[in-house]
């Protein structure tokens, strides 16, 4: 009978766990919708690690058709020749736009790299949650952020982060709680929260409207201190991720030392 070491069974578990560690981020970052994207464009990385920052969105489709106006679609030209048509939809001409003029007055040297999703819109969000998460980086850690001011963001964070809990995997939800215009929005998205922090513990949240209150005086347009806002959120979320990473990486190294 072949008699198996102790040792040879601790260098082989220790393989296991490396193998295991290799195969994953030390942290991933979502955000759905456009509140939570703000945030991501605004996150200046705080050091080098195995975190990846991706945006998810909802795309929009118009079918076209001979009758089709021209607010509706929008044709993008590129190199001179041969002439390259794209048509996209308003919502994501909008928002490849807005990135563009961002990435006018940020450093790219310094912003962090999102990845953005345009994914179809649904009513099943749990079916969604399950391809999204089939189709994002393997990870020991997650940060889920959204501004749960609408249908899209709420639904899709609450089934991700619900299946997440479900599968035993640590993340961290953060929100940014929409602003008291739209009473019957701000009460379903409170309405929503409480459900949220009772299936999967206490989230971050983020009051818009304290918040813009408590900014306004340092900037003369409402923009700026949105800007303000998100920049103060993204420094959080920052640190919250690099802790996760630095926390998954020192449990790596005390598993396979």
């Amino acid at each position: 009978m072949e008699t198996i070491s102790v040792q040879n069974i601790e260098g082989v578990v220790k393989g296991l766990i490396r193998k295991y560690y290799s195969e994953r981020m030390d942290n991933v970052v979502i955000a759905f919708g456009t509140a939570g994207d703000k945030v991501l464009r605004n996150i200046r990385p705080l050091q080098i690690r195995r975190t990846v920052y991706r945006s998810v969105q909802l795309k929009k489709e118009r079918a076209v058709s001979p009758t089709v106006q021209a607010q509706d679609a929008e044709i993008i030209l590129a190199e001179p020749e041969p002439v390259k048509v794209s048509i996209i939809s308003r919502e994501e001409y909008e928002y490849r736009k807005n990135i563009d003029q961002f990435d006018c007055w940020q450093d790219p040297l310094e912003a962090a790299t999102v990845n953005t999703t345009f994914i179809e819109g649904s009513g099943d969000a749990e079916a969604t949650a399950r391809e999204l998460l089939c189709e994002v980086e393997k990870s020991n850690s997650y940060i889920l952020i959204s501004g749960f001011g609408g249908d899209f963001a709420q639904d899709l964070h609450m089934a991700f982060s619900l299946l997440l809990k479900e599968r035993n995997i640590p993340h961290l939800n953060v929100i940014i709680k929409p602003s008291r215009e739209d009473l019957k929005r701000t009460k379903t998205a409170e309405s929503r929260i409480k459900k949220l922090e009772a299936a999967c513990g206490k989230p971050r949240i983020y009051d818009n409207e304290r918040l813009i209150e408590k900014n306004k005086e340092y900037a003369r347009e409402k923009d700026g201190v949105i800007r303000k806002i998100n920049v103060r959120i993204a420094r959080d979320v920052e640190v919250y991720s690099t802790r996760l990473s630095n926390a998954s990486e020192l449990l790596k190294y005390q598993l396979s030392a």
